[in-house]
């Protein structure tokens, strides 16, 4: 690949000479440097408006402090990142790069506008309870424009100033010694069967135990909308989507609308009702990509793939796709597009077209037999061509769609429609904060912070007891939005994040994944490995806890995809304007799809719980209790690997933490037995357990994996907790409080964790408390035989190998074993098949959010 500056763009060179020379020049960021006479007389007149004589707000403030000094090293009351960038502008403004004008103090709102380059925006929060309107009055009298004052989110506001403004704010600040913390306003980012299957819903949650969602309570959504026109939502006949907030610019709140489709899929995949299929009875799903090489030249003949989507076939039938091709590449270079259809790494179907220009063509693929069933992929092939003698392609830039009808008529085990989401009876509330193109400008941490502000003075209207939160922000921990993530759950509301799809090597959890007190979830595909994107954590942004918490299914190009609702307000994540093919699905990766899985499951555990009527809006007591009660029943995946990245899987931690699967997989099933199954002896002080066949993760991922339940025990009393494990399997036993800790992680007080096949946990434990204590049996790795020996005393003779391999049986044996390497190798060499297509080259083209 070439890079295109190398031959043809004079300007690239000189912006990147001017980039070279603004990082060349030292940072320097003096506030108190300005002494134009307006400020200073301005200065003098409002200083009087800054007072901190309040004494009981001292210790706070040390908390506080204690709280951001991770953020602010040199403890000046800015983010560090955030005054690295106004180095940024104060070099700019030397240099003499930016144009700019000097704005009066009180200039005019509109002259500072979303592009003015040196306007600053910011989020401001001071200590909890200390009363910050003399600093609000200041930054209005100085001409700062509010753009919210938050309620209960964080204790500040957000608002934008001219660049010399704000040094007057910030210098007056400083001199009066108010307590205060500035972040710049950032940017962000932003199949259900098989869920629900992987889940242990179909048919034991929905069914046997009767869950499906409280119809009583709701689940925010916060991202880029919800179309409540979909079938996934019932049109809004069912009043599903009880309300919405947009806080987008320009946002329209006359409806619930989703101009991406990121945040329909998520709703779907948290308490979507499903969809219908097509007049064939199949599964229709569309995919979209715009692919843009620029400033890149690349050779001719060269190509670069592309999924457009992967798709499981469990029935015989008839595979269709209607692919549409769009080629934008400028002057008289062009690209081609082969379109192909792979199974079990092979190409079944291959479709091109050797016209440049637009197109459109069908193809199909039939499914005669059983051997034919299983994964499926759609992969397009670019091919790159060049119209002149330099034989380069350059600025390639192409769009393709995607529908996919594929026959899907696997067993409801009468649970209903095959797509419905997790808590398909909970309602819903749309908070959009992320705009078309999945992101808000320069102003969407603002925008996220008014919506969750929104959701907490909103709570006891709409019973919001979850908000789904699949996005993230710049590494190094944002304090605002964990701070208002960390509020949300101080009142009643389970907050859940996506962990990232950083992929593993570091630490690549970012805000809010690193808040303490959300859930953060990584994701697992549907064998139960950690998906390759996912991000590894580690400590959170404070240090006291470690991340992510969880993983649930977020799909993957390599095994399937989360298919969930797509938008009718445009096509694919809004490439295309226009909706191909209404309520259809779409197919996604990414822990944003595990994310919202985990809030639908929080739901059901609500529900369990007694729902919203008996829910606590001012306190952690039960959005902790929920955190800690899926926490305690997640169960380990080892010795699965991590997709592609072995050496960076989940360890046996038998009850631990780790950096890659948190606690383990969701296992929402043994979170509402721990609650609802009663397992107190009726005769004593023995407490025997007798689980269902339980099954690890290695041996079957969509197997029940915990049984849970509670005992209530009376303290000082000794109790023996003995749990049966069948022969050649090994279970562990645990028994938590039924307290959390500060930040919701569940409490272990004892456990049996015997590494031995068929052996019974067995221990006792004298109550500490009279109250209740959640039991968890759970299923652990590979189980591990048992070597009894009933001789124990006999002495064993020593073993000569040399004489062994010499005697009869082992040269018998010798020539066995060699006579099997060689059919074995010509087996191999004869089963090879041909046209092998090389799966590991193909890009990954996934949710352009990255969370």
């Amino acid at each position: 690949m070439i890079k295109k500056s190398q031959f043809k763009s004079k300007e690239f060179k000189t912006l990147l000479l001017g980039s070279l020379i603004i990082l060349s020049i030292p940072n320097f960021f003096i506030f108190t440097s300005n002494t134009d006479k307006d400020l200073l007389e301005t200065q003098s007149i409002l200083s009087i408006y800054i007072e901190d004589d309040d004494d009981s707000i001292i210790s706070k403030i040390s908390d506080w402090n204690d709280l951001i000094i991770k953020a602010d090293r040199n403890n000046n009351g800015l983010n560090d990142d955030f005054e690295i960038k106004l180095k940024s502008i104060d070099n700019l403004e030397f240099l003499g790069t930016i144009n700019t004008k000097t704005h009066s103090l009180n200039q005019n709102d509109q002259e500072l506008d979303s592009e003015s380059p040196n306007k600053v925006s910011f989020i401001i929060q001071f200590p909890k309870g200390y009363d910050y309107s003399h600093a609000l009055e200041l930054f209005e009298n100085i001409g700062g424009r509010i753009k919210y004052t938050y309620e209960y989110a964080i204790n500040g506001f957000a608002g934008s100033l001219g660049y010399q403004s704000f040094e007057l704010f910030y210098s007056l600040l400083k001199e009066n010694d108010v307590s205060f913390y500035i972040e710049g306003d950032e940017t962000g980012t932003t199949d259900l069967y098989f869920t629900s299957r992987n889940l242990n819903l179909r048919p034991y949650v929905w069914n046997t135990l009767d869950y499906e969602g409280d119809n009583q309570s709701s689940i925010a959504i916060i991202d880029t909308g919800i179309d409540e026109d979909h079938l996934f939502f019932d049109n809004d006949t069912t009043g599903k989507v009880l309300a919405w907030v947009d806080y987008t610019p320009g946002g329209n709140n006359d409806s619930a609308y989703d101009d991406n489709g990121h945040g329909s899929h998520c709703a779907g995949i948290a308490a979507g009702l499903g969809t219908i299929k097509d007049s064939e009875g199949r599964a229709t799903a569309t995919q979209s990509q715009n692919l843009d090489y620029y400033p890149f030249g690349i050779y001719e003949g060269s190509y670069d793939i592309a999924i457009a989507g992967s798709f499981n076939v469990p029935s015989l039938g008839e595979i269709e796709v209607e692919c549409q091709f769009n080629d934008s590449t400028p002057l008289q270079d062009y690209v081609l597009a082969d379109f192909l259809l792979v199974h079990d790494d092979i190409i079944v179907h291959q479709l091109s077209n050797f016209n440049p220009g637009d197109w459109q063509q069908n193809f199909t693929y039939d499914i005669i037999s059983n051997d034919q069933l299983g994964e499926y992929l759609v992969a397009v092939q670019i091919n790159f061509m060049s119209g002149d003698a330099d034989d380069i392609c350059w600025d390639a830039n192409c769009t393709f769609r995607t529908e996919i009808h594929w026959p899907f008529s696997p067993s409801e085990y009468g649970s209903g429609n095959l797509w419905k989401g997790v808590a398909p009876d909970a309602n819903l509330v749309s908070v959009k904060v992320f705009n078309e193109e999945g992101g808000g400008g320069i102003s969407v941490l603002s925008d996220t912070l008014m919506g969750i502000d929104w959701c907490i003075a909103n709570r006891d209207v709409y019973n919001i007891s979850v908000i789904s939160m699949s996005f993230g922000f710049f590494p190094g921990g944002v304090e605002s939005l964990n701070d208002a993530v960390d509020n949300a759950v101080n009142h009643g509301i389970v907050a859940i994040t996506s962990a990232g799809n950083g992929g593993p090597g570091d630490n690549n959890i970012v805000s809010p994944a690193d808040s303490d007190k959300v859930i953060t979830v990584a994701a697992n595909n549907f064998r139960d490995e950690i998906t390759y994107y996912s991000s590894q954590g580690g400590p959170s942004n404070s240090t006291l806890t470690k991340k992510p918490d969880i993983t649930a299914p977020g799909g993957s190009y390599y095994n399937m995809l989360v298919f969930s609702a797509d938008s009718n307000d445009n096509d694919a994540e809004g490439i295309y304007s226009t909706d191909y093919y209404a309520n259809e699905l779409w197919g996604a990766q990414g822990t944003s799809m595990s994310c919202p899985a985990v809030a639908g499951a929080s739901n059901l555990l609500i529900q369990a719980m007694g729902g919203s009527e008996y829910w606590d809006w001012n306190s952690d007591s039960n959005s902790s209790l929920v955190k800690a009660i899926l926490l305690m029943t997640a169960t380990e995946t080892y010795p699965l690997e991590r997709e592609f990245y072995p050496e960076y899987s989940p360890n046996l931690n038998r009850g631990g933490k780790d950096v890659h699967e948190g606690y383990g997989r969701l296992n929402i099933d043994a979170a509402i037995e721990a609650w609802t199954i009663n397992l107190t002896s009726p005769t004593g002080t023995l407490i025997s357990i007798s689980p269902p066949r339980l099954y690890s993760s290695y041996e079957n991922s969509y197997a029940k994996h915990a049984y849970a339940g509670y005992v209530e025990l009376k303290k000082d009393i000794d109790y023996t907790f003995n749990l049966a494990v069948p022969s050649n399997l090994d279970y562990d036993l645990y028994v938590y409080n039924e307290s959390t800790d500060p930040y919701g992680e569940p409490d272990l007080i004892i456990a049996g964790v015997t590494p031995l096949a068929g052996a019974d946990e067995v221990f006792n434990y004298t109550a500490e408390y009279t109250g209740k204590y959640f039991v968890v049996a759970k299923a652990i790795g590979i189980p591990i035989e048992d070597d009894d020996d009933d001789d124990d005393d006999d002495e064993a003779e020593p073993f000569d190998l040399i004489e062994f391999l010499t005697s009869p049986v082992g040269l018998l044996i010798i020539g066995l074993v060699a006579a099997a390497i060689i059919i074995t190798l010509i087996g191999i060499r004869a089963s090879r098949k041909s046209h092998k297509y090389d799966i590991e080259r193909i890009r990954s083209y996934s949710d352009d959010y990255n969370y």
